[in-house]
């Protein structure tokens, strides 16, 4: 007969984390799997991070992606340098919703373009191309014209046929509408600085 020994409550009830942030959940897994394979650490829930954490009623902690601040690093226009503390005990899937809600913070500011006027580099290459209609158009060219006018882009102007000419226009002003309106958030956000020498000051 196996004689029992003593294992503390610590060393194996987590049900106090059941109510805890997942991103601490996490914490606490990679924190056992690593006494499991000898770090020497006390038991997670002895440790003074879960101490801090459950004193205040796990609020605020634990998170998988913190911005520490901007960077000082030089930028080129629409660029921005930023700092962050990465907690590699999360999983990607976590990591990737913690940025994700990052970006929709910053998407409030008017920094970043929406998915329908600029998103994926094909989608944005079409926009290019709607724009170039945009001002062929304005100064008289059609889709013959400009073949006849411009014969050494002949390439470029064979790949604007497979665009609707007709709403190519409409497109381009939904999309500097929303620029627009980005912009003057940019500009609410820095104090009321003008947006041309805030984004291309570096330029």
């Amino acid at each position: 007969m196996i004689r029992k020994q003593e294992l503390a409550n610590e060393e194996w009830d987590f049900s106090v984390l059941e109510k805890a942030p997942r991103t601490l959940i996490h914490r606490a897994l990679l924190w056992e799997v690593d006494r499991e394979l000898g770090s020497g650490r006390e038991p997670f829930l002895k440790s003074a991070e879960y101490r801090r954490a459950s004193t205040s009623g796990f609020k605020g902690s634990a998170s998988g992606v913190v911005e520490l601040g901007k960077a000082s690093e030089k930028t080129m226009p629409f660029e921005e340098g930023y700092n962050f503390r990465i907690d590699w005990s999360q999983p990607r899937e976590e990591l990737m919703e913690q940025f994700g809600d990052w970006l929709d913070r910053q998407e409030g500011s008017g920094k970043m373009m929406d998915k329908p006027a600029l998103g994926k580099p094909r989608e944005a290459l079409t926009m290019l191309r709607k724009m170039s209609i945009v001002r062929l158009k304005s100064k008289g060219f059609s889709l013959r014209t400009a073949g006849e006018s411009f014969p050494q882009k002949k390439r470029f102007v064979e790949s604007l046929q497979k665009i609707n000419w007709t709403t190519a226009s409409r497109e381009v002003e939904k999309a500097v509408s929303r620029r627009r309106s980005n912009l003057k958030s940019i500009e609410k956000d820095s104090g009321g600085k003008n947006w041309k020498s805030g984004l291309y000051a570096k330029a």
